[in-house]
């Protein structure tokens, strides 16, 4: 069956009234699709403006470098992230065996200065440093320890005070109080670096602890104050550089103090070996020459020149071991006293022949 195509009417003239409309033209019928030549319409271009870089919206203008105040996680995050990476830098053991060096190296030589010994004297080895260090660090940790418990328990008290009462007056005069105390701190520890003798605010220890709890205690203020009004004091940028200052100047602060401590730890040992040394064994020194200027309690004995060991000719007992170190034997008289006694340092090789003789 096929269907009758009527051509179309005229382009010119009006059909008669009696005929119908003529219909519209058909579409013409698609063409044969070439799969080898296909074009595609061409994909609009939206112009973006790319972000600049340190923020997240692309703002330009001193507002798109300076962080809101609203604390996006970005610049919350980065003080912590670039802590850890330093902490992840150093390392735990290197930082713990630098302590134990740095302070065996301080405890040991306070110990042998109190005895007129230098330490470079002696040739301890680095090992031997760590091993005196061990003796030492336990004291500065545990009072770390035990300062940092009365001041988490004042931060917990401060913290539920202004989860109770947030916007009180009170808070405001509490965060003054605090600040103040921190101020006064700051200057004390101004007034023992600059003004004071060296050797008093060494001895004494509260220079160095008020340098590295002053700026802490104002900083402490500042945070109490802008978290009673529930707004903070300082932009975050401002906020981050404060941090690591007041960090930078505990840092500072503690080691200085743990130094003092270290030393005084030191002379305090130096101290006990004075008064433990009756107890220790006798050294018998036999040597070639005399001993000049032998300190009181040691007996010069002669000895016969013939025997077995011809060249020892004289004998003295009565000394203690202080120290065996670098091929060399640092003796002392049992009833050593500062100021009066001396050390005495002799070679440890073929040139000497000792015993010991235990005390009861």
């Amino acid at each position: 069956m096929t269907s009758e195509i009527r051509p179309p009417p005229p382009t010119s003239g009006r059909p008669g009234a009696g005929e119908p409309p003529a219909p519209a033209p058909s579409a013409p019928a698609p063409a044969a699709r070439d799969d080898s030549a296909t074009v595609q319409a061409p994909t609009p271009v939206t112009h973006t403006r790319a972000p600049v870089p340190g923020t997240s919206d692309g703002r330009d203008g001193p507002d798109a470098r300076e962080p809101s105040d609203s604390g996006t996680p970005g610049a919350q995050e980065t003080l912590p992230a670039r802590i850890r990476q330093l902490a992840e830098a150093v390392g735990p053991t290197t930082l713990v065996t630098a302590l134990l060096v740095y302070f065996g190296y301080l405890a040991t030589r306070g110990r042998f200065d109190y005895f007129g010994v230098s330490l470079e004297l002696t040739g301890l080895s680095n090992q031997n440093l760590l091993l005196y260090g061990l003796e030492v660090v336990h004291v500065p940790a545990a009072l770390l320890c035990l300062g940092a418990l009365p001041v988490i328990g004042v931060h917990a008290a401060v913290s539920a005070r202004l989860a109770r009462h947030p916007g009180d007056v009170t808070n405001t005069f509490l965060a003054a109080g605090i600040a103040l105390v921190g101020v006064l701190l700051t200057g004390r520890a101004m007034i023992g670096i600059f003004l004071e003798d060296p050797s008093t605010s060494v001895v004494i220890g509260t220079t160095p602890l008020a340098l590295a709890s002053g700026p802490a205690t104002v900083a402490y203020g500042l945070y109490v104050h802008g978290r009673n009004r529930d707004r903070p004091l300082m932009s975050p940028r401002l906020a981050r550089y404060g941090v690591v200052s007041v960090l930078g100047l505990a840092a500072a602060g503690l080691l200085w103090a743990l130094t003092t401590i270290a030393w005084a730890y030191g002379i305090g040992r130096g101290e006990q070996d004075a008064h433990e040394l009756p107890r220790r064994a006798e050294v018998v020194l036999d040597v070639k020459e005399p001993l000049r200027d032998v300190p009181p309690g040691i007996t010069h004995i002669p000895l016969t020149t013939t025997g077995k060991d011809p060249g020892f000719a004289h004998r003295y007992r009565g000394f203690r071991l202080l120290l065996a170190s670098g091929g060399r034997l640092f003796l002392v008289n049992p009833a050593w006293k500062l100021g009066r006694d001396q050390t005495i340092v002799v070679p440890y090789d073929g040139s000497i022949r000792i015993q010991l003789i235990s005390q009861p």
